[in-house]
Order: structure tokens, then sequence, then C-alpha cells
């Protein structure tokens, strides 16, 4: 049975608990610019508006996103400590297992849980889910959940927000930019958005490294299938060692490969503790990615959608995946 809520409904959850219980906010992990921007955003807003408001983020973001992080963030929690809460709410989360606190993978939610997403394959869990999939970024539904109920929003909060969408949006590059995208851009703006901040960081300035390690992924470690339609990289850690690369500063480079000539459908494998992490990128509306990624338990949106691969070698797991994407673009 859905468990889906209204707009209207969100807004009177969180008005019964406005001076009152205690809010834990949460978003998946490896946080992307849209969690960050939607789970940082929110919690400003909500602190802002006389709300007693916790976040968590786990683990260390990629460093274009650093200087958006507030300092005085929960870093880790354990059941007991979630059960101090009145309710929990998860952000950009598709799925319980994609949320970043170990506790909730392990032992479920015990609390009353509010899902707010933007991913179609959302599983509506916990007690209550606001999913809005044609929504560009789930920024982009906090907005309207703090419009809905008359939240200030500051340019700090502003400026959260629209990294959200700017990041899930390609910089309005694209096919998420709707109409409603560019209008919630554009209020932000009103709002005081530091825009240039955003730009610079997340899509003007590279470190010479990262620099470095992206040219010789594309000189020397690029694999192309299916007459160029398909071209991938494996992020091989002697590689990421070689150039002194975080994995998780490498959320950026499958874009080179979708922007290349030809390419329909580009992927980026990554070793995991077991098996292998694939991100997958389409660059046409009728080849599906989500549709790739959920054959192989994955999931994601259509342009934009992510899997895992149980194999032994990457060369089974390049096969396994190479088969599949062989599968969607022929349907096609």
């Amino acid at each position: 049975m859905s468990n889906d809520i209204t707009l209207a409904e969100v807004k009177d959850r969180l008005e019964q608990l406005r001076g009152k219980g205690r809010i834990l906010l949460m978003t998946h992990e490896r946080p992307d610019g849209d969690a960050v921007g939607s789970l940082c955003g929110m919690y400003f807003i909500l602190r802002e508006n006389g709300f007693f408001v916790d976040a968590l983020i786990p683990e260390s973001v990629p460093d274009m996103y650093q200087d958006f992080v507030p300092s005085g963030l929960i870093t880790s929690i354990t059941t007991l400590g979630v059960e101090c809460y009145s309710l929990l709410i998860t952000l950009d989360a598709s799925t319980r297992m994609r949320v970043s606190a170990p506790c909730i993978k392990e032992d479920g939610i015990t609390i009353p849980c509010l899902n707010i997403d933007h991913h179609p394959d959302n599983e509506r869990y916990g007690d209550a889910s606001y999913v809005v999939p044609t929504a560009c970024s789930t920024a982009e539904i906090v907005l309207s959940i703090a419009k809905a109920a008359t939240l200030m929003i500051s340019p700090v909060s502003a400026t959260l927000l629209m990294l959200g969408i700017i990041t899930d949006s390609g910089c309005f590059r694209f096919d998420n930019t709707t109409p409603e995208a560019l209008r919630a851009a554009a209020r932000l703006l009103e709002l005081g958005a530091d825009r240039r901040h955003i730009i610079r960081n997340c899509f003007l300035s590279k470190p010479e490294n990262m620099a470095r390690f992206e040219a010789d992924l594309l000189c020397n470690h690029m694999k192309k299938e299916f007459g160029g339609k398909f071209a991938w990289f494996y992020l091989d850690p002697d590689l990421l060692k070689k150039y002194e690369v975080d994995l998780r500063n490498t959320e950026q480079v499958i874009e080179s490969l979708r922007a290349i000539d030809g390419v329909v459908v580009a992927a980026v494998i990554r070793k995991e503790k077991e098996g292998f992490k694939v991100s997958l990128r389409s660059k046409a509306r009728q080849i599906s990615v989500g549709r790739i990624a959920r054959r192989l338990n994955g999931g994601g949106h259509e342009m934009a959608a992510g899997c895992s691969i149980s194999a032994p070698t990457i060369e089974e797991a390049e096969k396994i995946l190479a088969n599949n994407v062989e599968m969607e673009l022929n349907e096609k």
C-alpha cells in the first residue's frame, strides 16, 4: 500500500513539531551536490524557523562541496541515538539501504520517518513519502515545502538549495531542466543565492592532479564498444594512488566520457569491497540507463543511474555491463 502524502500533509507534519519535537535529517551514502544541498539547506531553513533539528553526514563529502557543509553536523549515530528524535527526514535517498547511517541499514527505521525524494524508483520506505519524480532535484522539492509552510529562507539556505538544483541539472544542461527548475532557481537568486560560488567550486575549479588523472584516463584507459556508442573507464586503485586522487572526488569524470561525439552511454566502474560499483549516464532520451541499472538490481533516473555488479574480476564485470548496455541499445 502506498504511503504517499501531499505537500499540504508534509507542511502539517512539520508544523506539529515547530518548537517541540526534535527532527533528524539524513541523506544517501556518497553524498553528491543534491544530497549536500537539500540536507544542509533544509537544516538551515528549519533551524532558522524555530525547529529543533540535527543533520547527519557520516562521511567526508567531495572537495567541491566542502565549503557548503556547515560545522556542527552529526558524523555518527546509533539506533538509540536515532530514537531520541521525534521525526527522521531522509532526503534524496531512494531506498532505505542507501541512507548513509549504518544503524538504519542494520536495524531499520525505528521512529516516524518522512522520505523526501525525486527518484522515480523510490521504494516508499518509512511512514510517509513525498516523492516528486518530475522535480529536477530534491533541493527543488525542499524549496516547495518551505514555500508551502511559509518558512523564511536566508541567503545561506538559498545558496544550498541552488547547489542541489545546479549540480543535479548539470548546470542546467541536462534534460531534467524543466520550467519549474528554472523558476525555482530564479526564486533562489531573488532570495540571495550565491550562484558564482557554486559555479566556481563545482565547474570552474580543479586541482592539477585531478586534471592529470582525467587526461590519463581519457588517453590510456578509455574503452569503447558497439561502434563507439558505449564508453567507460575503470577507476583502477593503482591509478588513483598514482595521482593521489580520492575516490570521492571522481564524481564528475563521467562527464568527459558523455561529452565525446558518438557516445550514447557512458559508465565509470570502481572497485568495492564486494564486486564493483557502476555509475551510468545516457546522452539520448530514448536510451534509458535507468533500465540498464534496474536489470542489475540498481536504479536511478532514465538519464543517470547506478548499480553494483557482483563479479570476481573487472573483466567479468565489464562483460556483464556491456551485455546489458547492448540489450538497451538493440531495443531502440
